[in-house]
């Protein structure tokens, strides 16, 4: 009785004493292995860039929610991207270059968690890189809201030089003319109003679409109005505004010919409806 017991206790002893060692280990930091050549060490191990408070809950109902915004947020983030690519280089000047390399490291980076199954941190970039997106379309919308007012202050202009003509308002061509400016700027100054209120609610990739409808209504009102002086004038943000980089020079002969087609257009609507 007395040895059995002796053998029992010896036996606890063990296990106690490898629970304690398998605690320890457990709780000591884990040996760092340095990162192959090209490979972002938080690729490898992204919880090392968080302390214990701050790092993100990993279990199966985590993971689960983190696939869901995965599925919606690299598309949506990518589509954003795109439009984004388009802009930064039809205006170079602007210099959003370096904002644009950062969103677009960003969205990589976040990419590369998921292909490396790791989709609590994938989740998490993915959201970060969707606050640095619409940083940058709040710079956007604040350029276009400028160039979008400029544009429609000179529509409203020649607009009201064509309202002053003597022959405006007697010519039914040229007050037909003159209805059809006027019913395009308010459209124009109603997409306005929608880039405004997409800015108060910070949707800022929105109010760059609005932004850019009212530009080609404003574009369309020069251009008719002013052939000589507009046609031609605006190339960057016709393309712009199609979601197309500005690349090579038109040659077909309709589009040549439009400055000098809508410089007669003007001289005959102009003329009395009995000349």
């Amino acid at each position: 009785m007395i040895r059995s017991l002796s053998k029992l206790l010896a036996v606890s002893l063990i296990i106690i004493s490898t629970i304690s060692i398998i605690a320890q280990e457990a709780d000591a930091p884990a040996a760092t292995t340095p990162a192959p050549d090209g490979v972002d060490k938080y690729a490898l191990d992204p919880a090392s860039e968080y302390s214990t408070a701050d790092r993100p809950e990993d279990n199966y109902l985590a993971r689960f929610h983190a696939l869901d915004k995965i599925e919606r947020l690299q598309k949506a983030n990518l589509d954003q991207i795109f439009v984004l690519n388009v802009i930064k280089e039809n205006f170079k000047d602007k210099g959003w270059g370096g904002d644009y390399d950062k969103v677009y490291e960003g969205y990589k980076k976040a990419m590369d968690l998921y292909y490396r199954r790791e989709p609590i941190y994938s989740a998490v970039k993915l959201e970060e890189n969707k606050k640095h997106i619409n940083q940058l379309y709040q710079k956007v919308s604040n350029e276009y809201k400028k160039e979008t007012i400029e544009m429609l202050n000179l529509c409203a202009t020649h607009i009201l030089e064509l309202t002053l003509q003597a022959n405006t308002a007697s010519n039914p061509n040229s007050n037909r003319r003159l209805f059809d400016q006027i019913l395009r700027l308010r459209v124009a100054y109603g997409e306005v109003d929608n880039a405004e209120e997409a800015r108060v609610k910070r949707q800022y990739h929105t109010s760059v679409l609005y932004y850019r409808i009212a530009k080609k209504y404003a574009i369309a009102i020069l251009e008719d109005v002013k052939p000589d002086e507009y046609i031609g004038k605006y190339q960057v943000h016709k393309a712009d505004n199609k979601n197309r980089i500005l690349e090579g020079e038109t040659t077909a002969s309709e589009v040549i010919d439009r400055k000098e087609d809508a410089k007669k257009d003007i001289d005959e609507s102009s003329r009395p409806e009995s000349y």
